[in-house]
């Protein structure tokens, strides 16, 4: 049975920053139940246009090629079992049995699954994205349908401020997101006219400069669409304003998706019975050598969580005695 001084399930950015720090201070192993490392941060887009907007996903890139390199790790494997002993913990994964001093949960979050929603279309039509989408189209470079896209409207919170499904919180990034997306594609087109359907307007964090910007390039509506409709020439918004509905006509639909607790946050939440909060999270708070971290407490964007992993390797560090 191999011995650790810090078992960290969970190889997205926390995970491995965590891991990464702490490899001088202790004897450290990664877990990751996917074949790779880097998370949901590795689907994520720069989004510069002749500027940084400081969207962090170059630094998390940083995280992954120093995590791939730096840090001992096994893909594929995931704890099944754990067993409370005393000074550490007992955990059999897919294939093998470890024991660990100090558990980090960093098992992160995923985009909402917008099939929830089916008054939005998501899934059944051509002009109906959501941001994620949007950023991997980016990434890989095909744009080339927006480039013929004249109005596009964005709808905020989908996934979150949703009392009647439990997720009454604000997730945070969707506004960030969106905006540097806004920023990037007018950059690109800026011919195009970009509304955007909001509760409110989270700009707080890094690069704020360049999301008020952003906002002010567009037109807001402080309503959220109960329905689309999408034909061959567009998609119609039905949205209601000043206590009545009207429609309006956009040629696609941005949708910004807000995030939940991953399959293995809430996996791992119920094996070390560990109190769980709105959307599935962790409570953020030690449990007895267990610390949870990153998305896996909340929704949080690149920079908070590389910071906030960064500040629990010091504490990890100074419970190791290194």
């Amino acid at each position: 049975m191999e011995r650790v001084d810090v078992l960290v399930v969970g190889g997205g950015i926390a995970g491995l920053a965590v891991a990464s720090a702490l490899q001088e201070k202790g004897d450290v192993l990664l877990l990751e139940e996917k074949a790779s490392l880097g998370g949901l941060a590795v689907e994520l887009s720069c989004k510069a246009t002749d500027r940084c907007l400081r969207c962090g996903v170059c630094r998390a890139a940083e995280v992954v090629r120093k995590g791939w390199f730096g840090v001992e790790n096994i893909t594929g494997e995931s704890p099944r079992a754990v067993v409370r002993e005393k000074g550490g913990f007992r955990i059999t994964t897919d294939r093998r049995e470890l024991a660990a001093r100090l558990v980090v949960l960093a098992t992160g979050a995923v985009p909402f699954p917008v099939e929830e929603f089916p008054q939005y279309l998501w899934g059944r039509k051509e002009r109906i994205f959501t941001g994620f989408e949007l950023e991997r189209r980016l990434k890989s470079g095909n744009l080339e349908e927006f480039a013929a896209f004249r109005s596009l409207a964005f709808v905020q919170c989908v996934g979150s401020r949703n009392a009647r499904k439990r997720l009454g919180y604000c997730s945070q990034v969707c506004c960030r997101y969106a905006l540097r997306l806004v920023a990037n594609l007018r950059f690109r087109f800026p011919e195009v006219r970009i509304d955007f359907y909001s509760m409110d307007l989270q700009v707080l964090g890094d690069g704020q400069e360049a999301l008020r910007d952003a906002a002010h390039s567009v037109f807001r509506y402080r309503s959220l669409p109960f329905a689309l409709q999408e034909d061959g020439d567009g998609v119609t918004v039905f949205v209601e304003v000043d206590g009545k509905a009207t429609k309006r006509r956009y040629d696609a639909v941005v949708l910004s998706v807000g995030l939940v607790a991953s399959p293995g946050t809430q996996r791992m939440a119920e094996l070390f019975r560990l109190p769980q909060r709105e959307g599935g999270f962790i409570v953020p708070h030690p449990q007895d050598g267990v610390f949870a971290c990153g998305t896996a407490t909340g929704p949080k964007d690149i920079t908070s969580t590389i910071c906030e992993a960064e500040r629990l390797s010091e504490e990890l560090g100074a419970l190791l005695g290194r």
